[in-house]
């Protein structure tokens, strides 16, 4: 079977090429990748039957010409040898992927399956009001409507009217993203007791406004100041480039406090795992996180998690015993969330259940059904 991903977000995210290496044996797949004309190919993967079609033509104008921007990709795409050998196609986001699909759906009735991320939701449809019309189009032409999390699919249906609801929500499908083998290979079982007096914090990620840091960094000052334990705050995680001023900022906040470690990034690998390890609680009670993996990797590493309430992963772990999901925009709930943590930590003793769906190989399999239409 030839499929054909349309993945406007790859070069941005290196999941995707994971799911495309655990396809490749049985699929023979071409991924087109639109970039912005200063942009140049990012994490190339050399694959068998595998082929990634990065196009330099996202121009600083496509920002306030949405129709302009999916016409002119989508006359690219068409212009292409490989167009009409195309079985399937996997429209990875909503308002770029999903939209070309659809236009390949009506000129060459190629079925297809659309993904929906946290900016379709929380930027284009909550404030693109004009593109809705278009944008319901899509969603029911698509064989199948995949979210990351029950949360997201609630929101966005939330937002709907009820008569389009009606009409998609029996080809709706939850499908998390999975994680990298390793963790899967090297699963540790939660302790049930702290490492040692001072309770150890980890957080993983960029350092930007939305992954909400320094209200993090303040809840551990205020448990610093009132708490029967000392806390300790590893923070691994590069820079945000768009955010230079916040970066700034955070590292003038942490330069003082002692209890910080901040060790900058740190490369996906046994250096990573082993900062899992070596903490007690991982703490990342961020803002708009379509899911972030890092949670279920720490769980697998036996660590309990604080996430924020509402968000993707909150969905997820709402009937297991994994953690505390706080309100992110509270220093004092957060403060709270992790001492309650702290004080129920002999009962987190087994997460493998949450762990192990996230498996790339059994999430490729749903994936190939969907194509095969084999559910």
């Amino acid at each position: 079977m030839k499929i054909l991903h349309l993945n406007s977000y790859y070069i941005d995210n290196h999941l995707y090429a994971q799911l495309y290496s655990k396809l490749n044996s049985s699929i023979e797949q071409r991924v087109y990748i639109p970039i912005k004309l200063d942009r140049e190919p990012e994490n190339e993967v050399h694959l068998t039957q595998t082929e990634l079609i990065f196009d330099k033509i996202i121009t600083p104008i496509h920002k306030f010409n949405y129709f302009g921007k999916i016409n002119k990709i989508f006359k690219s795409i068409i212009s292409k040898d490989f167009i009409n050998e195309i079985e399937f196609v996997h429209a990875h986001n909503l308002f770029t992927d999903g939209a070309l699909a659809y236009k390949l759906n009506k000129k060459y009735n190629i079925n297809y399956i659309v993904a929906v991320r946290t900016t379709d939701i929380e930027l284009q449809y909550k404030f693109m009001w004009h593109r809705r019309p278009f944008i319901h189009r899509v969603l029911e032409a698509a064989d199948s409507v995949i979210f990351i999390s029950n949360i997201y699919r609630d929101k966005l249906f939330a937002m709907m009217p009820k008569s389009l609801v009606t009409k998609i929500e029996h080809k709706v499908k939850v499908i998390p993203n999975g994680i990298d083998d390793m963790w899967l290979e090297k699963l540790q079982k939660p302790s049930g007791k702290l490492s040692g007096p001072e309770v150890k914090l980890l957080y993983v990620g960029q350092i930007i406004e939305r992954k909400n840091v320094l209200q993090l960094i303040e809840a551990v000052k205020r448990l610093n100041m009132g708490s029967e334990f000392q806390y300790s705050l590893t923070i691994v995680g590069p820079e945000g480039k768009s955010e230079p001023d916040y970066f700034k900022n955070f590292l003038e906040i942490i330069e003082p406090l002692n209890w910080v470690d901040y060790q900058g990034k740190i490369k996906p690998g046994e250096a990573l795992m082993q900062a899992y390890r070596a903490c007690d609680i991982f703490v990342m009670p961020s803002k708009y996180e379509l899911f972030g993996l890092v949670y279920i990797e720490a769980l697998s590493q036996g660590k309990p998690v604080l996430y924020s309430k509402g968000e993707g992963i909150d969905g997820f772990l709402t009937n297991y015993s994994a953690g505390k999901a706080v309100d992110p925009d509270n220093a004092d709930a957060i403060a709270k969330g992790i001492n309650e943590i702290v004080k129920n930590y002999k009962d987190y003793t087994d997460f493998d259940e949450i762990v192990l769906p996230f498996n790339w190989d059994t999430i490729a399999s749903v994936y190939r059904k969907l194509y095969l239409k084999d559910e």
